[in-house]
C-alpha cells in the first residue's frame, strides 16, 4: 500500500480524485485497494516546552542563555493529537509514502517533521501540486520524484524554525529577567519577525510626533482659461522632494510670466489603457478590508475562514498568490453564470474571451488566489461582514471578464520667459471594469479641459492671463493602519538603509510575484499584530496603531540588531546555503549560539523599561480603579482580579471591560478545553467570578 500524506484535507480530496479508484472514507483518512490518502491541519506536531528538554529550564536564569534547543524535539499538538495518531498507523501498514505538503520549504517541512519523529525508513516519494485543477492533479500524480531531492528545502524551512524558537525564546527570557530586576511584572517577548514590526510602528509614531512643520510653494499659471503648473528648473531652491521652498523665488517667476506671451513646445497624446486590478491574495484583501470596513487582518482571517468551511464558498483563504491557472479560466464559464445568480451581477455582460493577465500558470506558487468556489451561498444567508469579504473577492474575480479601461492623456509644455510650464488632462475613452468595481475609478476624467487643449498645437502663442503661489505645509507620514502596516511588511526592505541587508531582503522575495523583500508571511503577519496588541505594546486607536508607553520604552531599550529586519535578511542568505548543502545546520546553530550570547553579555540593556498600570475600569467590588498587567486586570484596593488568559484563550482588554461593565461579554471563539478541543462560549462574571455561558 502507498500512504499519501497531504498537508491539508482539501488536498487530500483532490488527491484522491486524481488517483482514480474506489475510495472508502474511514477516520481521518480514505482507503482503496492501493492507497491510503491521509491528511495533515498544517503543522501537527510542535516542539515540546524547553523544562522537558533540561529540566533546569524551568527556572529562568541569564547563565542558561541560550537555551539550547536543537536537536529539536517534537510532540503532537493537542488539538491533532488523534489525527498524528491515525497518520503514524499508516504509516506502519504501508509499504511506501508520499510527501503531498505544498510545494514550497514550509509544505516540505511539516510532512517530513514527521517522518523523522517516527523514524521512518520506508521509501519516500514528492508530490507537488502548484494547481488543484482535476488535470492539474494527475498529471503531478504522473510526474512525482524521491523526496530525498528537496533534503535541502526541508533543511532550509527547518534551520527557519529551529532560529526562531531559540533566538524567541532566548531572547525573550534575557529581557524579561532583566526587565524584572526593574520592577517590571510579566513576560517582555521578543521575535525575530514581531519585534521588528513594533519597531516599525514606534518608529512611524515617533517620527509623526516629531513633525516639524514646514512649507513649500507651487507654481500656477493660468494661460487660455486652462490652468498649468510650473515645472522646477535647476538652479531653484528646492527640497530632497524636489519642492520649491523659497516664497520670494515662486514671487520672481510669478511677476516674471504673468501677462506675458509664451509658446507651446510640445503636445503629447498618448493612448493608455489600465487592466483590472488582480483577484485577491490575503494580504491585498485584509488591506482593503481595514480600508474599506475597518476590519482587522484577524477579522479578515477569520471570516474568510468560515466563508470556505462553513460556507465553502472560495478558495483556499491563505494564499499568498494573485494568479490563477490556465484551467481555471477554461472553467470560469461555468462558474460565473452560477454568481450571476446574485442579484448584484445579473445585469453585468461578462466577456468570456478576454483572458486577463491574472491567469498564468507559471506565475502560481503554492497556492492560487482567492476567489468564488462554485458553491455559490444565499447572500441572506450571510452575516453583513461574511457579505462584504465574500462579495470583494467576487468582484475581484469577475473584473477579470471585462474590458480594460481605455483612456487618452494629454501634456503639453509651455515655454514663457524661459520657464516650462505643464498642462494635463485626461479623456476616458472607455470605463471597461471600472464602471462595475466602481472604486478603482479615480482618473479624473475633465472633457472640457482636454478638449480645449487639444485644440492646440506646437508653436501656437498663448498668453498666460494670470499666475498666483500656492502655499502647502509639509505632513509627516501618517500612522499606520493595519492595511498600510500589512503593505509595508511585504516590501519592508524600503524602510532600510543597509545596502547590504536591503538586497538580501529583495533577494529573499526574487522568485514570488507579491512580494518585495518583506518580513513574515501573508498566514502570520496577522498573529503578530494580535500579540504586540495582548502583549500591552500597542493600541488601536480609531484605525491607527499607536504604541504604548511599554512599547515606547521598550523599543528605546533595545539595540538596533533587534529592532531591524537583518536577522530575518541573514538567516534567508545562510537558509540559501543550508539548502545548497554550503552549511550545516550544526554550523548555523553554534553560529546562533555565538550571536545570541554576544548579544546578551555586551548589547543588551533593558533598564529604561518601568512598570507600567494603566487604569482599566472601575473595581465591581469596592468602585476603586482596576489595573491592567501583563497577565491580570486587579484592583488598586481590594482582592477582585480577573486573568487575561482563560482556557487557553487571550482576552482583549475591551472584552475585560465590557465583562466588568455589562457583566458578561459577546460570544468569544478559541477558547481550549482540556481534551485540547476549541469551543466558543460567552464569559459572565457571577458574583464576581467569571464563568462560561454556552
Amino acid at each position: 500500500m502507498k500512504l499519501f500524506i497531504a498537508e491539508k484535507p482539501d488536498l487530500a480530496k483532490d488527491i484522491v480524485k486524481g488517483l482514480d479508484e474506489k475510495f472508502d472514507l474511514k477516520d481521518g483518512f480514505y482507503q482503496s485497494n492501493n492507497y491510503y490518502v491521509t491528511w495533515c491541519f498544517g503543522h501537527v506536531l510542535e516542539m515540546v516546552d524547553p523544562e522537558q528538554i533540561n529540566p533546569d529550564y524551568a527556572r529562568w536564569k541569564i547563565e542558561d542563555l541560550p537555551l539550547k534547543l536543537y536537536p529539536v524535539k517534537l510532540k503532537p499538538k493537542k488539538s491533532t493529537s488523534k489525527q498524528v495518531k491515525i497518520i503514524l498507523d499508516l504509516i506502519k501498514k504501508s509499504d511506501e509514502i508520499v510527501n503531498a505538503g505544498d510545494p514550497d520549504d514550509e509544505g516540505q517541512l511539516l510532512v517530513d517533521e514527521i517522518l523523522v519523529y517516527c523514524n521512518n525508513k520506508k521509501p519516500v516519494q514528492r508530490l507537488l501540486i502548484n494547481d488543484n485543477t482535476d488535470k492539474a492533479v494527475k498529471e503531478a500524480l504522473n510526474n512525482m520524484k524521491p523526496n530525498n531531492l528537496y533534503n535541502g528545502l526541508y533543511l532550509k524551512a527547518l534551520a527557519r524554525s529551529v532560529s526562531d524558537a531559540i533566538y524567541g525564546l532566548s531572547m525573550t527570557r534575557a529581557v524579561t529577567i532583566q526587565a524584572q530586576k526593574n520592577g517590571h511584572q510579566g513576560v517582555l517577548s521578543i521575535g525575530r519577525v514581531q519585534t521588528p514590526i513594533l519597531a516599525l510602528i514606534v518608529k512611524r509614531f515617533l517620527e509623526n510626533k516629531n513633525h516639524q512643520k514646514s512649507f513649500y510653494f507651487v507654481i500656477n499659471g493660468i494661460f487660455n482659461s486652462l490652468k498649468g503648473s510650473w515645472k522646477a528648473t535647476e538652479n531653484a531652491p528646492l527640497d530632497d522632494k524636489k519642492r520649491l521652498i523659497s516664497k520670494d523665488y515662486a514671487q520672481l517667476v510669478v511677476n516674471n510670466v504673468k501677462n506675458k506671451t509664451g509658446c507651446i513646445i510640445s503636445k503629447i497624446l498618448d493612448d493608455k489603457e489600465v487592466p483590472p486590478p488582480l483577484p485577491y491574495n490575503l494580504v491585498k484583501l485584509q488591506q482593503d478590508m481595514n480600508k474599506l470596513f475597518g476590519y482587522t487582518a484577524s477579522q479578515t482571517l477569520e471570516i474568510t475562514q468560515e466563508l470556505r468551511e462553513k460556507f465553502k464558498a472560495i478558495t483556499y483563504n491563505r494564499s499568498d498568490c494573485s494568479y490563477l491557472s490556465d484551467e481555471q479560466y477554461q472553467k470560469s464559464p461555468a462558474l460565473i453564470s452560477q454568481l450571476k445568480c446574485i442579484d448584484n451581477f445579473q445585469s453585468i455582460n461578462f466577456d468570456y474571451n478576454i483572458k486577463s493577465k491574472a491567469f498564468d500558470s507559471s506565475k502560481i506558487t503554492a497556492h492560487t488566489a482567492i476567489i468564488p468556489s462554485d458553491n455559490v451561498p444565499a447572500i441572506d444567508q450571510l452575516s453583513l461582514a461574511q457579505k462584504n469579504v465574500y462579495l470583494a473577492i467576487v468582484e475581484r474575480f469577475l473584473c477579470q471578464f471585462l474590458p480594460n479601461k481605455k483612456y487618452q492623456s494629454l501634456t503639453i509644455n509651455i515655454n514663457i520667459e524661459n520657464e516650462t510650464f505643464i498642462l494635463k488632462a485626461n479623456k476616458i475613452i472607455d470605463p471597461g471594469f471600472t464602471s462595475f468595481l466602481k472604486e478603482d475609478n479615480n482618473e479624473i476624467d475633465d472633457i472640457t479641459s482636454f478638449d480645449e487643449l487639444n485644440k492646440l498645437a506646437i508653436n501656437d502663442s498663448v498668453i498666460c492671463n494670470d499666475a498666483f503661489v500656492e502655499e502647502k505645509e509639509t505632513h509627516p507620514q501618517p500612522l499606520f493602519t493595519e492595511a498600510s502596516l500589512l503593505s509595508a511588511l511585504v516590501r519592508v526592505a524600503d524602510f532600510v538603509d543597509d545596502p547590504k541587508i536591503k538586497q538580501l531582503l529583495k533577494n529573499k522575495d526574487k522568485d514570488k510575484k507579491d512580494e518585495h523583500g518583506g518580513i513574515g508571511t501573508p498566514a502570520t503577519r496577522h498573529t503578530m499584530i494580535e500579540t504586540l496588541k495582548n502583549r500591552g505594546f500597542i493600541t488601536l486607536d480609531k484605525k491607527n496603531l499607536i504604541p504604548t508607553e511599554l512599547g515606547l520604552s521598550f523599543c528605546q531599550s533595545l539595540p538596533q540588531k533587534i529592532l531591524l529586519p537583518d536577522s530575518t535578511a541573514l538567516l534567508s542568505e545562510q537558509q540559501d546555503l543550508i539548502q545548497k548543502g554550503e552549511l550545516s545546520i550544526d554550523e548555523f546553530v553554534n553560529n546562533l549560539y555565538a550571536d545570541i550570547t554576544k548579544l546578551i553579555s555586551t548589547e543588551l540593556d533593558i533598564s529604561m523599561i518601568k512598570p507600567v498600570e494603566k487604569e482599566l475600569a472601575l473595581c465591581p467590588v469596592c468602585n476603586s480603579s482596576l489595573l491592567s498587567k501583563d497577565k491580570l486586570v486587579h484592583c488598586k484596593k481590594c482582592d477582585f482580579k480577573i486573568w487575561k488568559t482563560i482556557a487557553g484563550k487571550t482576552l482583549t482588554e475591551d472584552q475585560i471591560k465590557m465583562l466588568i461593565e455589562k457583566k458578561a461579554t459577546k460570544e468569544i471563539k478559541g477558547f481550549t478545553n482540556k481534551a485540547g478541543k476549541t469551543f466558543n462560549a460567552k464569559l459572565e462574571l457571577v458574583d464576581n467570578t467569571v464563568k462560561f455561558k454556552f
